[in-house]
């Protein structure tokens, strides 16, 4: 297991069962910049996220390779494709409500917050530079 922070690795945030299913290699051989940061997503935000909370997190997608990202149907322009993103999941539509409220009065720092489908699941992002604190709502 690699290690990106005491309580994120590699192997979950390049997860993918779409891309096992489909024989998309690629997704499991990330770039060094993408690599680079994803580490700085899990130290800088990801790992604050889960101290604010209070628990572990489930992280349902994180790194996507170009190829898998159009197999899912995400957006051209995905921070996902980059390293820079991560969709949490904790079983409800409710925790993952209370999870988003939580990080709006926290002050971590991100660059989108993302309801997405009426708290199907937070999308968090965080660059390097410039983050915006934009929140944003996905809606079906």
């Amino acid at each position: 297991m690699t290690f990106l922070s005491p309580h994120f690795t590699l192997e979950e945030l390049i997860a993918s069962q779409t891309a096992v299913r489909t024989g998309i290699k690629e997704q499991f051989d990330p770039s060094p910049i993408v690599v680079t940061n994803l580490t700085l997503l899990c130290v800088e935000c990801l790992e604050k996220v889960r101290q604010a909370w209070g628990h572990p997190l489930h992280i349902s997608s994180g790194y996507r390779c170009p190829r898998l990202n159009k197999a899912i149907g995400g957006s051209t322009t995905s921070s996902h494709m980059n390293g820079e993103a991560a969709d949490i999941d904790l079983g409800s539509r409710e925790r993952n409500q209370a999870l988003y409220l939580k990080i709006l009065e926290s002050g971590i720092e991100f660059d989108q917050l993302i309801n997405e489908y009426d708290f199907s699941w937070v999308h968090i992002s965080y660059r390097r530079n410039n983050n915006r604190k934009q929140t944003l709502i996905i809606k079906k």
